[in-house]
């Protein structure tokens, strides 16, 4: 059996009746595919495309233009439970009868899901990829190349690519629930805040690395509100993180308003009003982005020229030290991140709202 070249792309031409894209998660790990879908559908337009996802970033694809059909995929509290949902998920990819998917998982689940679900060609990233576990490369059979692609964004075209496709556009053409839309202006307007200008300031991290130090938040919310007396800082907060948001309140001395709780769809209705955000490399921070909001990021162990907000405008902020990035989710110094200053990033909120107020 002759094996497949994996140096060129498909025949030009070539239709598919069933595709696949295997990404469950995180939130900002999803927003970075949303341009693969897009650039997908405007090469397939006649192709049934589905997604795989898990529940934690299932609003993001919900009523998404570009996608036909999306799988969740719960994982329970018992370890019995969530490998029925497994195996239940695997019965379903088999019958659903791919002839190709995208594995962009890039670990151990993600490849055992492409390679029990019997589709016959298995796009993956090639053993060496960053952040990719070499486990996984195995179940995959054509091997895609990151390339000289900087972005995890283009990294991840490159598997579009391989499928014939031309154009190099970044759309995430992200979908507003109507409810949720409707229930972020309703606490707006409770709060009187309809007609300001709204900042986010979101402290949450997936990892303690990124954290950037209470105190500096509460001092930039009084400092951007002393600067600006029509705008509206407010704290916003993922699950468990309430406190955090209080911690940051307690100390300042303008009473940022704290976010009422939000699901993933209020959050995305309540970015979407914003004029900027501050936050660490997180989901949040990239849907603001995706959003076409301004975005100021603050880098420490993580490469902003690989996970920086995407898109005109936007801002990573940095230290240049010997050390970063490393990657590393535990570090007892965390020179990075407590090295960055309030001044720098209130610099880049000035930027951004002095363009948008002369604007």
């Amino acid at each position: 059996r002759r094996r497949r070249d994996e140096s060129r792309p498909m025949k030009e031409g070539k239709e598919f009746q069933r595709l696949l894209i295997i990404k469950l998660g995180s939130i900002g790990d999803v927003v970075h595919t949303l341009p693969t879908l897009n650039a997908l559908r405007r090469k397939f337009p006649q192709t049934h495309i589905s997604w795989l996802v898990e529940l934690k970033s299932r609003d993001i694809l919900v009523g998404h233009p570009a996608l036909d059909e999306l799988i969740v995929f719960e994982r329970t509290r018992s370890a019995v439970g969530t490998i029925a949902a497994f195996l239940q998920l695997i019965r379903r990819l088999r019958r659903d009868r791919y002839d190709v998917l995208l594995e962009l998982q890039g670990n151990l689940r993600g490849g055992l899901l492409a390679r029990l679900s019997g589709t016959p060609m298995r796009l993956g990233f090639e053993a060496g990829s960053s952040r990719v576990e070499r486990v996984s490369t195995v179940f995959t059979n054509v091997k895609v190349s990151e390339g000289d692609a900087s972005h995890i964004i283009e990294r991840n075209l490159n598997f579009a690519g391989r499928l014939g496709v031309r154009d190099k556009e970044v759309s995430f053409d992200i979908a507003i629930g109507k409810r949720e839309r409707r229930d972020i202006s309703a606490f707006l307007k409770r709060q009187g805040l309809e007609t300001r200008k709204i900042v986010i300031l979101h402290p949450g991290v997936s990892w303690v690395t990124k954290k950037w130090p209470v105190e500096k938040y509460a001092e930039l919310a009084d400092r951007i509100k002393a600067r600006f007396e029509d705008t509206a800082v407010v704290l916003t907060y993922g699950p468990g993180e309430r406190p955090l948001a209080e911690a940051i309140s307690r100390l300042s001395c303008s009473n940022p308003l704290i976010s009422c709780p939000t699901t993933l769809g209020r959050l995305i209705a309540l970015l979407d009003r914003c004029e900027v955000m501050v936050a660490s490399d997180t989901g949040p921070l990239h849907l603001a982005a995706a959003l076409g909001k301004r975005v100021v990021g603050l880098y420490g162990p993580v490469d902003p020229a690989r996970n920086g907000p995407y898109g005109k405008g936007n801002f990573a902020v940095a230290k240049e030290l010997t050390c970063r990035p490393c990657w590393r989710k535990q570090c007892g110094i965390l020179s990075c991140m407590k090295g960055i200053t309030v001044a720098e990033v209130l610099e880049k909120v000035v930027a951004v709202l002095h363009k948008k107020i002369n604007s």
